[in-house]
């Protein structure tokens, strides 16, 4: 079997491995790509791109529920086509997925389908080998596992390898996917029927998104979560108001519980649930909890089963790929993304947290930078991504968007309010734009550092939030002071007003509040 030779060989097709490919391609190098599934990921297929049509509907259905305030007249109940709703996120993640198989080409990327096995390093001079095998993946039915490797079909050599792998799923010990009653994020958004009770455990970003989906078309919603806030990783006052917002939209809530069980039945499943104490759960107070589905949305892991021969001995930590980040430091400097073995490089989920699509395609195209720089491909070294302005993003409604710190992390590092920090808050209860159209859930909460003013972090909760978060991070990447975003003029009436108002307030001179 005759092997083929490339300069890079990138394995996975999401928004790192592509976006990674393309880069290296730029810059004169000879790529292929191997995927075993579809290009664009879980991302563009299960994940970011139709999970956002769903709720897209969703937020459609809710202001039909609300008609009379439209002064619309529609008669008889507001009915739907399920197999349409589903059918709808199938076909945007379709369209998508024929554009990167377009960029491959137009990049002259060679799109490899298959499972990909990396079987030796780059060492005394030899490239690095990676195997191609036939794999049968059932991505149409169920979060589980993609079945084992077949027999090899292809060789493949290349002096650098970049490990794109992303993620997968979370399951627990005694509720593993099933593809029918234990759901992960992809049977929730692909499933033939919806059920009319669904217990979520996790109220995370995912849970949370397909919690509001599914209960503005008619489900009994309850979340589970083991935390004592809804959207853990957020600001406090973001987690209190987005939980009472909820709890008003007719979403059932058990926060500090923790999942000690999970039993299908004839019909459906039955959760126990226990209240967290001193961090396990106190089984003289459980409670059972019924429904038709559960979707476990309690985080993800890692994707590289079976992707490394054994005996390259390569490191791991905590389930992830370990290289040279270090997943959780804001400060990283400069990184390579270097994993154990030479000239074989990892980023984005498959090597930790933040698990988001725009890290990953950041860290693929600084990775394959530095590589092109250190062979001389570009004339200046790349800048470092920073770590602490990455935006994070909730798409339920109303939407959660932040950057940089919370007050409780600063609190946490001993600061104090009024003598290293103060905060602005603008509620859109007072901004015009969000009046007019009835998005008055929620507000901007800006971070202010003493003396200076620069913007410590930003918390926006409401209509928008995830597009008014851009410029807050643009302002803390550039360190912009608040002073700066006052004298900024923002088009009125806007949703972006909110985010001068928030500054003003951060110096006790709000305008319109």
């Amino acid at each position: 079997m005759a092997e083929k030779n490339y300069d890079m060989i990138v394995i996975g097709g999401g928004p790192a491995g592509y976006v990674g490919a393309i880069r290296a391609a730029q810059m004169g190098y000879k790529v292929a790509i191997v995927e075993r599934a579809k290009l664009g990921g879980v991302c563009l297929n299960w994940g970011c791109i139709p999970s956002k049509a769903l709720l897209s509907n969703a937020e459609l259905m809710e202001k039909l529920h609300e008609k009379e305030l439209w002064g619309l007249k529609i008669k008889g109940e507001i009915g739907f086509d399920w197999d349409q709703v589903i059918g709808r996120s199938r076909e945007v993640a379709g369209k998508l997925n024929k554009g990167v198989e377009y960029l491959m080409k137009k990049n002259k990327i060679d799109h490899i389908v298959g499972s990909a096995k990396v079987v030796s390093g780059a060492k005394g001079g030899k490239p690095c080998k990676v195997e191609v095998y036939d794999c049968k993946v059932k991505e149409e039915l169920t979060s589980a596992p993609a079945e084992p490797a077949d027999k090899v079909r292809e060789t493949l050599t290349a002096k650098y390898v970049l490990v794109a792998t992303g993620s997968v799923a979370r399951d627990l010990p005694f509720a593993k996917f099933d593809g029918d009653r234990i759901w992960g994020a992809r049977e929730a958004m692909y499933n033939k029927e919806m059920p009319k009770k669904l217990i979520v455990v996790g109220a995370g970003a995912i849970g949370m998104e397909f919690g509001y989906f599914y209960k503005q078309f008619g489900t009994e919603v309850t979340v589970v979560e083991m935390m004592d806030r809804v959207l853990p990783v957020e600001d406090d006052e973001v987690c209190k108001a987005m939980e009472k917002v909820y709890k008003k939209k007719g979403m059932n809530f058990k926060l500090g519980f923790m999942t000690t069980g999970v039993e299908k039945t004839k019909n459906g499943v039955k959760v126990t649930i226990a209240p967290v104490k001193d961090g396990k759960p106190d089984e003289s107070k459980k409670e059972t909890l019924e429904a038709d589905r559960v979707l476990l949305a309690i985080g993800v892991k890692g994707r590289y089963d079976g992707l490394f021969d054994e005996s390259l001995g390569l490191k791991t930590e905590k389930d992830h790929i370990k290289t040279d980040y270090k997943p959780g430091d804001l400060d990283q400097g400069t990184i390579d993304y270097k994993t154990s073995i030479e000239g074989v490089y990892a980023v984005g989920d498959v090597i930790g947290p933040p698990w988001l699509a725009h890290v990953a395609s950041e860290e693929a195209m600084l990775c394959v930078e530095r590589i092109g720089w250190k062979d001389k491909k570009l004339d200046h070294e790349p800048i470092p991504l920073d770590y602490s302005v990455i935006p994070g993003c909730t798409y339920c409604h109303p939407q959660v968007a932040s950057v940089g710190y919370t007050e409780r992390a600063l609190k946490e590092k001993g600061l104090k309010k009024g003598e290293d920090y103060e905060v602005g808050k603008y509620p859109f209860t007072a901004l015009g734009k969000a009046i007019a159209s009835n998005h008055t859930d929620g507000f901007v909460k800006i971070i202010r550092g003493l003396p200076r003013g620069e913007i410590l972090g930003a918390h926006i909760m409401g209509d928008q939030a995830t597009e008014l978060i851009a410029e807050l991070s643009l302002a803390r990447r550039l360190e912009a002071t608040t002073e700066e975003l006052i004298v900024t003029v923002h088009a009125h009436p806007t949703m972006h007003e909110s985010v001068r108002e928030a500054a003003l307030a951060s110096e006790g001179r709000v305008i319109n509040a």
